[in-house]
């Protein structure tokens, strides 16, 4: 018997060593928070990889240019999330002013990067985070879709600030 299967009634489960490395994100936590139902869904796809950035789109045979409308590398949603100069810029503000660690990736953003954090705060900074990631994704899709030119940094935070309002 392997060590990377646990017997469950005679059913064989795989854990992959994924798990232990990145525990899962508990979606409860997420319901739970007070914004918008379309925001929790668009994290609920985030965290599972599945929001249609131009990498996604190319491997559904999409065609079409898939360099990042700020930074012209490859848009994936690691790197519109995270790694593009524009987020980390945000990242960096947002931050700088909270005393937080940035995270590290959108794994460690779902899983433990706020594990040293007590319950209270964590779900008002989950409800910070949910505010600038939806300001990214609408300042996207606003270059892309209605073609307006690449959206400053102040765009989105400020943009970001309008959804806490909730």
């Amino acid at each position: 018997m392997e060590s990377n299967h646990i017997w469950v009634i005679f059913s064989p489960i795989f854990i992959s060593p994924y798990y232990y490395t990145h525990p899962p994100f508990h979606h409860k936590k997420l319901w739970k928070l007070k914004i918008p139902l379309k925001i929790k869904n668009f994290l609920l796809f985030l965290q599972k990889g599945v929001i249609l950035t131009k990498d996604n789109l190319a491997r559904r045979n999409c065609k079409g240019n898939q360099k990042c409308i700020c930074c012209n590398m490859n848009e994936a949603i690691q790197h519109l999330f995270i790694d593009c100069p524009l987020t980390k810029t945000i990242w960096g503000i947002i931050f700088f002013a909270t005393n937080l660690t940035q995270p590290r990736s959108i794994n460690h953003m779902f899983g433990t990067w706020l594990r040293n954090q007590n319950k209270r705060m964590r779900s008002l900074i989950w409800v910070g985070v949910a505010a600038i990631c939806w300001a990214i994704w609408l300042c996207r899709n606003d270059v892309i879709f209605n073609e307006l030119k690449t959206n400053s940094i102040m765009q989105v935070i400020c943009r970001g600030a309008f959804w806490l309002r909730f």
